[in-house]
């Protein structure tokens, strides 16, 4: 990147950081949207650190040679067989983990775990949560019972089994860089992060849907960055074609937007690669099997749910920002609103009496489950162009809400000081809430390791301190991405190889 370049994105990025760190966020978590003189300070400084800061990565630092190293590492590890690199690096992961799931065994039991149990002990009625993943649950916990006399037993195996496939998966992440050429100290530097992040070792053995989904959406990335890169090569490997359907499918079947992704990353790929393609013949095999995939999908969500009766997931849960954003007018200025409508508000969103405050349910800026809960997806289906036409009508007449809405209800994104819900969750339900007793069960008990989990996954300290916060925030992923982004920017092919990947 050329000198003038670097300035340029320098002092964008300086701009937007700085805005969303210093104005705009605090602005947002204190919900009062009003500029304050006491803003103008913070965020000044904030620029010019942040001016610096980037101008070293953009530009320094891809001039920093550690050709001698580098080169002797490359020669060293070259010899290895990628096979075996490949089982040493799983394990090397895999080993890294253990310590949580010594500490945590059987297995992290909270958020969506008390009622995917009561369905797993039950009857599986409904796709609220994935219906492929309540019954995973299901199997171990029988297998637990029935060889090991415990369902504690079959969630460490569960546990287990989502740790191997995770590790594999990152595994398989970093070898596909490796064999991107990119500079092998940045690849180690991949593996170090995949093996010691701490959160990778504590989701990996946490029982909720985004664990298997997360295993599977990795290996889908590689399978997408291989065909956005390279499709002719890709094609030329049978085990790719017979690997990347099941990918999808499970990818898809262990969480309900995994579909949604399948597709947009599709769309873009058609779009982009589409028109570069001179010999169609050569990747009909790639067009059959990725529609392979999503009919398999469709038919496991659709006749063979309807078989077993099983409902479908509602369509409040894919509504967030819109929920959140009429239910923000409906507060804020329901006097406001006509009586026709306020009738339609009511007829959405049937239990208003949170507008109460107290007592009643409480509209929340940061959460949008309490606001969903009060949607009713079966006036939406009735006549889902009625109600965008309504919510259009709402937001044409209140814009800056619907704005504060969505900002409110994204600041962990893009929001790097918003650290409330930055966390990963480390302690069980009480035991006696669970349909079937489960409790931890902690192979080894140590003191200082079950300390610096729990500190890591939910003290304030780190998420506290300027600079160390930034690794500690959900947003960190979103501003890396764009950091990558302009690090990675080449003019030559740049937006049908690169920025497709950015997609994911």
């Amino acid at each position: 990147m050329t000198k003038k370049n670097a300035i340029l994105f320098s002092a964008i990025f300086a701009v937007l950081y700085s805005i969303a760190y210093a104005v705009i966020g605090p602005m947002i978590k204190s919900q009062d949207i009003r500029f304050q003189s006491s803003f103008i300070v913070p965020c000044i400084i904030c620029f010019v650190i942040c001016l610096i800061v980037n101008f070293l990565v953009f530009y320094f630092v891809p001039r920093i040679r550690f050709g001698k190293l580098n080169d002797k590492l490359t020669k060293r590890i070259d010899k290895v067989k990628n096979y075996k690199l490949f089982l040493i690096l799983w394990a090397i992961i895999f080993v890294c983990w253990i310590p949580a799931y010594l500490i945590l065994y059987p297995g992290v039991l909270s958020y969506d775990i008390l009622s995917q149990t009561l369905s797993a002990m039950g009857t599986i009625t409904s796709n609220h949560h994935p219906v492929l993943h309540t019954f995973t649950i299901r199997v171990f916990m029988n297998l637990g019972e029935s060889v090991f006399g415990g369902y504690e037993y079959g969630i460490g195996l569960l546990s287990l089994m989502q740790m191997l496939l995770l590790s594999y998966s990152l595994t398989r992440m970093v070898m596909l860089i490796k064999s991107k050429k990119v500079p092998i100290l940045i690849v180690i530097l991949v593996a170090i992060l995949s093996a010691c992040w701490f959160m990778n070792a504590v989701l990996s053995m946490t029982m909720i849907k985004d664990v298997l989904h997360a295993a599977f959406l990795v290996l889908f990335a590689c399978h997408y960055t291989e065909i956005v890169m390279n499709p002719k090569e890709y094609v030329k490997k049978k085990r790719n074609l017979i690997l990347f359907p099941i990918v999808v499918f499970f990818m898809c079947a262990y969480r309900n937007n995994g579909f949604h992704i399948f597709l947009f990353c599709l769309g873009i790929l058609a779009l982009i690669r589409i028109p570069k393609i001179k010999k169609i013949k050569t990747y009909i095999p790639l067009i059959i099997v990725t529609i392979l995939a999503g009919v398999a999908f469709k038919i496991y969500s659709g006749p063979v749910f309807k078989a077993l009766n099983i409902e479908q997931g509602e369509v409040r849960e894919a509504l967030s920002i819109p929920i959140q954003q009429l239910q923000r007018v409906a507060v804020l200025h329901g006097g406001e609103l006509t009586e026709e409508q306020n009738d339609k508000m009511l007829y959405y969103i049937t239990d208003l009496s949170w507008r109460d405050w107290d007592p009643g349910r409480k509209y929340h800026p940061f959460i949008s489950d309490p606001a969903k809960s009060c949607f009713s997806s079966a006036a939406y289906n009735e006549d889902p162009a009625a109600f965008w036409k309504y919510y259009l009508e709402i937001g044409n007449q209140f814009t800056k809400e619907y704005i504060i809405a969505a900002l409110s209800n994204t600041a962990g994104f893009w929001y790097p000081g918003y650290y409330e819900f930055s966390y990963v969750e480390f302690h069980n339900y009480p035991s006696e809430q669970f349909v079937v007793p489960l409790e931890r069960k902690s192979i080894v008990d140590s003191g200082v390791l079950n300390k610096g989990y729990e500190s890591l996954c939910l003290g304030e300290f780190w998420r506290k301190t300027p600079g160390i916060r930034f690794f500690f925030v959900s947003g960190f992923v979103s501003w890396i991405l764009l950091y990558a982004l302009v690090l990675s920017w080449k003019k030559k092919g740049f937006f049908t190889k690169v920025f497709p990947l950015f997609c994911l």
